[in-house]
């Protein structure tokens, strides 16, 4: 292989490993993903665990979903 061809392979393996990972995102226990494209909300959600997406085009949130209690304790003088 001609060392022309060789760069070009390293070129395009290195957009793809790229692309790859900024598709690969993960959604932690307790929340859930919400996804976005061109700013608008999308109806699809994600369950917690490792998730696919389109890179730079779409882009997500994660909500969560657990309940959390707060305690305010008064000191009264």
């Amino acid at each position: 292989m001609s060392q022309a061809g060789l760069v070009s392979l390293a070129f395009g393996g290195a957009i793809f490993v790229m692309a790859v990972s900024h598709s690969l995102h993960k959604i932690e226990e307790g929340h859930v993903g919400v996804y976005y494209r061109g700013g608008a909300l999308l109806n699809e959600i994600a369950h917690p665990g490792y998730h696919m997406m389109i890179p730079y085009v779409t882009t997500y949130r994660g909500v969560q979903t657990t309940l959390q209690t707060d305690e305010v304790r008064a000191k009264f003088i």
